[in-house]
């Protein structure tokens, strides 16, 4: 009986054994160690690559992004690869910040088995590069422009005398939306180099991306009227009534065909009406005298036409241009181009030639960018004045066209009063109305 209950028992002990063997067994092919050590190892403006140690026995691999909408990771795809151990993320968006967690699985018995999520690690793209370019159209003044990046945080730019960039000074721009920066009482003749790039802020340290290529300029000394005018090629001069304009339907537009001028030095002449000319507008009118622009009156209230002006309706003007630029009116338009001998009476007492036009672009009556460009390259010739308004953003659209347009097909673009000095060896004559650079025509209605 004591055999029998004692061989009981050992048999008893060892399926014990086999089940408990069974049961760690089972546990050890459940079983799948978490992800470690993962790193970002290379970045670029569209991509980041992550490594990790691999994991035993792992078939592959799961990705995790952080979800802001959900609060909460979701998988991104899965790498049926155990061997893997690096992953390259490509085709993002530039600047842009992923939290990535990452689990390994196998299947045992026909069933998966997840590991938990790795601890999160934050991978990023840089910013693109920016493309930055740099003129000095005003003296003593470097401007310098590039492109905004979205996703960014703000900008660095570099300039130096140096091309090598030694002893550069550096301008941090912390406005993600500014996308140019002056620098102004430089010594005119002297040679910048200038580079940019933006950066993103991650825990509140700055990523940057890489340097845009670098660009050079001359600083500019002051400008003086006509003096960089080759009369034998040929020139245009455009004009602008109504303005000065300001936030005009939204839009500064007066202020836009200003930087689109610098930007290729070229200069014009500006129409104003005295009653828009304030301390709000003064700034226009002295970034104009900046750029070579010529001032010009065109009445205090443009409210009256033909007989209605009268001597007061301009010299209102004239004086309240001066009292806000510093300087006169130097030329006239009549409203609507009706002249009378009233006007003729008091420009030629202000020493103001009056101007029409020979070409008119009827902008303020189509409102419509491509066809202000058609007219005004279909109809432009050597000497021509053009007639436009700074009022219309539309019209501000169209001169981002027509200047550098007129430039490629090899016209100067000129103010009135240099156009005609140019063109006819004299100054304009004070009182005469010019059509173009040497058309007088002192009857137009």
């Amino acid at each position: 009986m004591a055999k029998r209950i004692k061989a009981t028992a050992l048999s008893l002990i060892f399926m014990i054994a086999i089940a408990a063997i069974s049961a760690v067994s089972v546990i050890q092919g459940q079983a799948i160690s978490n992800v470690e050590n993962i790193e970002m190892v290379k970045n670029s403006e569209n991509s980041f690559t992550l490594n990790w140690k691999r994991v035993h026995k792992a078939q592959g691999y799961r990705i995790y992004s952080f979800d802001e909408g959900k609060n909460d990771y979701t998988k991104m795809f899965d790498i049926n690869d155990g061997s893997a151990h690096s992953y390259k993320f490509d085709n993002l968006d530039s600047a842009s910040v992923y939290r990535i967690k990452i689990s390994a699985y196998k299947m045992y018995n026909k069933k998966e088995y997840e590991s938990e999520l790795s601890d999160e690690i934050v991978a990023y793209s840089i910013p693109e590069s920016v493309q930055c370019d740099a003129i000095s159209s005003v003296a003593n003044t470097l401007l310098i422009n590039w492109t905004k990046l979205d996703n960014v945080s703000g900008y660095q730019i570099e300039y130096s005398k140096d091309e090598n960039f030694k002893d550069c000074k550096i301008k941090d721009i912390k406005n993600s939306e500014k996308c140019s920066l002056r620098i102004k009482e430089l010594k005119p003749s002297d040679v910048y180099y200038i580079r940019a790039r933006a950066y993103m802020l991650l825990n509140g340290e700055a990523v940057y991306g890489h340097w845009s290529k670098s660009s050079n300029v001359k600083i500019r000394d002051k400008i003086v009227m006509g003096s960089n005018i080759d009369r034998n090629k040929p020139m245009v001069a455009l004009t602008f009534d109504d303005g000065p304009a300001f936030k005009y339907n939204g839009s500064n537009s007066t202020q836009r065909i200003l930087s689109v001028l610098e930007k290729y030095g070229a200069r014009a002449t500006f129409f104003m009406v005295g009653d828009r000319v304030s301390k709000e507008t003064e700034y226009l009118l002295k970034r104009e005298l900046e750029l070579g622009c010529e001032l010009g009156n065109h009445t205090f209230s443009h409210s009256h036409y033909g007989n209605d002006v009268s001597a007061s309706d301009i010299s209102k003007a004239s004086s309240r241009i001066k009292k806000y630029s510093g300087a006169a009116p130097t030329v006239f338009r009549c409203p609507g181009g009706q002249i009378t001998k009233t006007i003729k009476k008091e420009c030629k007492e202000e020493s103001m030639p009056l101007a029409y036009w020979s070409v008119d672009t009827e902008d303020w009556r189509s409102k419509d960018t491509d066809k202000i460009y058609k007219k005004t390259i279909s109809n432009v010739y050597d000497g021509a004045i053009i007639l436009m308004h700074d009022i219309y953003p539309s019209t501000a659209d169209a001169v981002e066209k027509i200047v550098p347009a007129l430039i490629e097909k090899g016209y100067q673009i000129v103010t009135v009063s240099e156009l005609i000095t140019a063109k006819t060896g004299a100054n304009p004559k004070p009182g005469e109305q010019y059509v173009d650079s040497s058309t007088i025509n002192n009857n137009t209605h």
